[in-house]
């Protein structure tokens, strides 16, 4: 079992979601015939690193602090929100591929593959 020490200050706030995270949020929800329900980021232990990003599907009436943003709904556990507050939840697009990226300011390291912080 990992045990973490976190010694940080945690950002006041919520998480935020991109246009472009938004926008491929709503896609995929349409593609699978889910649209109106919410993607949900659950931090479970594990990874190179300590912890990793689980993402899922869920109806928005689930427990946690729902965050919109351009018709894209993210559900994240209130006990999560202590390690993801102040993140950022993008899309990105690059010759390597596309990917959901978390730009998380409470992660002290993260992989080199980017699924794992501590």
């Amino acid at each position: 079992m990992v045990e973490l020490s976190l010694n940080f200050d945690i950002p006041k706030g919520t998480m935020s979601i991109t246009d472009s995270a938004a926008k491929k949020i709503n896609e995929l929800l349409e593609a699978e015939g889910r649209v109106g329900q919410a993607i949900q980021i659950t931090v479970i232990p594990g990874g190179c690193a300590g912890f990793s990003y689980q993402f899922g599907w869920i109806n928005d009436d689930a427990d946690g602090e729902l965050i919109q943003h351009n018709g894209a709904k993210l559900l994240v556990k209130n006990s999560d929100m202590r390690l993801l507050a102040g993140s950022t939840l993008d899309y990105t697009v690059s010759l390597k591929g596309s990917k959901f990226e978390i730009i998380n300011p409470n992660a002290a390291s993260t992989c080199g593959c980017g699924k794992s912080f501590a």
